[in-house]
């Protein structure tokens, strides 16, 4: 988990209610004394929960119950957008669509507090430098092109793994979006890694699949990218199967807006995965992170 002592602002509210409670797992670093330590878990609300404050939440780690010193969203907190097309020899076909979804995506959330780091997936991954502006962003969409390396080898983990540690390096709310097929072949990363990488750096998730046949076997099995839809019921994302651009782009920038970093500060304890509830004190719903890594 990563400390954000510069992003905790302590905010007063008044408002007492019955709590809902909503479980997720946290790491807490090497106990080092009794002095308190920043904390955070990333959460995505219901629009009938936009308007919660710390006042209204508090964290339980164990048996220890803590206030929330922060809840802050963009524009408040920077926003760090990872965006991963899939351009492999199989998406010739569909990578201008992958490729529409991405700038409209773009559009759709650039403001002055969000920066864009764009990456491709195919036959040998490449990310390009991170940008704040909107237009140089667009332009490193548009120069992707098609790939046409070997077909058994599209190493979409090592890809998005790529841009998770990007995005890692700067503070606020970090997301990912990949965008195409979906199914992941010769990376050196693998699923669990990647997972990992996800839960130590509270980062969101979010996958569009993208594709020029059925993405389901019978009995609606998912047939690409199970792993991605995993990982986005975990890290409090969304899991789309080839929806038309209007629709993708509205449903991804409406829960990348309901974003929320929750943070609060409580003595150390010892490494590893520790069990957290959050609760809200009017009935608000948010879901959280369901775990967070640390080594």
């Amino acid at each position: 988990m990563s400390k954000t002592a510069s992003l905790c602002r302590p905010w007063q509210f008044a408002g007492v209610a019955a709590a809902t409670i909503f479980t997720a797992f946290v790491p807490l670093p090497r106990a080092t004394g009794a002095e308190n330590q920043p904390y955070s878990v990333v959460a995505r609300v219901d629009r009938n929960s936009a308007g919660l404050t710390s006042r209204d939440i508090t964290v339980r780690v164990g048996d220890v119950s803590v206030p929330a010193s922060a809840i802050e969203a963009s524009p408040d907190i920077s926003r760090n957008v990872a965006i991963v097309l899939d351009d492999g020899p199989d998406q010739v076909k569909v990578l201008s669509r992958e490729k529409d979804l991405a700038i409209a995506l773009v559009n759709e959330l650039s403001d002055a507090g969000t920066s864009f780091t764009i990456a491709s997936a195919g036959a040998s991954s490449k990310i390009r430098e991170t940008t704040w502006d909107r237009s140089a962003a667009i332009k490193q969409v548009r120069e992707i092109t098609e790939d046409n390396g070997e077909r058994t080898n599209v190493p979409i983990y090592d890809a998005i793994g790529s841009a998770m540690r990007q995005i890692s390096l700067t503070p606020g709310l970090r997301i990912v979006i990949f965008i195409g097929e979906g199914n992941d072949r010769g990376s050196r990363l693998h699923y669990p890694e990647l997972r990992s990488l996800a839960e130590s750096d509270h980062i969101a998730f979010f996958a569009g699949l993208v594709a020029d046949h059925s993405l389901r076997e019978a009995k609606s099995i998912l047939r690409y990218g199970w792993n991605l839809e995993e990982l986005t019921s975990d890290t409090v994302g969304i899991f789309l199967e080839n929806q038309k651009t209007p629709e993708a782009t509205q449903r991804f920038s409406k829960s990348i807006r309901d974003l929320r970093l929750i943070t609060f500060d409580m003595s150390s304890r010892q490494p590893g995965r520790h069990k957290i509830s959050v609760s809200s004190n009017r009935g608000r719903h948010c879901k959280v992170q369901k775990a967070i890594l640390v080594p």
